[in-house]
């Protein structure tokens, strides 16, 4: 009787090892994925050195707060299709316009209310193509992302 208690147990012991194992590297293997992308939420104190000092190209989304409120746009959705859209050769900056003054007062856009949504990419801390930013539909970014990629690569080659 009690050697099958102790099987027993040592089984139970056995599973219990077996999926803390399995839990730790697949903690490892989602955290990886998420250092290895260069995306970062942007903010007045970050423009400088994510966008203006880094080594790779950076596109900027910026979208209104009031897209944002009314739930008609989301940065972490915008985030994810932004990265997957540009992949790893580019580095995703997205936030806020009325949080990023700066960066949107670079724009060339006019100055509405709510202010449009522009998606822009930017080189050596300069705008990379001539064009400088698109406008952007926060739910449907898709044809902005390809303008921009497209008008960026033309500047580059």
């Amino acid at each position: 009787m009690t050697v099958k208690i102790t099987k027993g147990i040592a089984s139970i012991g056995k599973r219990l090892v077996s999926v803390f194992l399995v839990l730790v590297v697949s903690l490892m293997l989602l955290t990886s994925g998420a250092v290895a992308a260069t995306i970062t939420t942007l903010n007045q104190q970050n423009f400088e050195t994510e966008v203006q000092q880094s080594d790779k190209p950076v596109v900027v989304v910026l979208v209104s707060n009031y897209f944002l409120q009314d739930g008609q746009a989301n940065l972490e959705q915008l985030k994810s299709k932004a990265e997957n859209f540009f992949g790893s050769n580019y580095k995703i900056a997205v936030g806020a316009i009325e949080e990023n003054g700066y960066a949107y007062s670079q724009t060339i856009v006019p100055r509405l209310f709510p202010p449009p949504s522009t998606v822009s990419i930017y080189k050596n801390g300069n705008f990379a193509a001539g064009r400088g930013a698109f406008f952007m539909n926060p739910n449907d970014s898709t044809k902005a992302f390809e303008y921009a990629k497209s008008d960026f690569e033309s500047s580059a080659s």
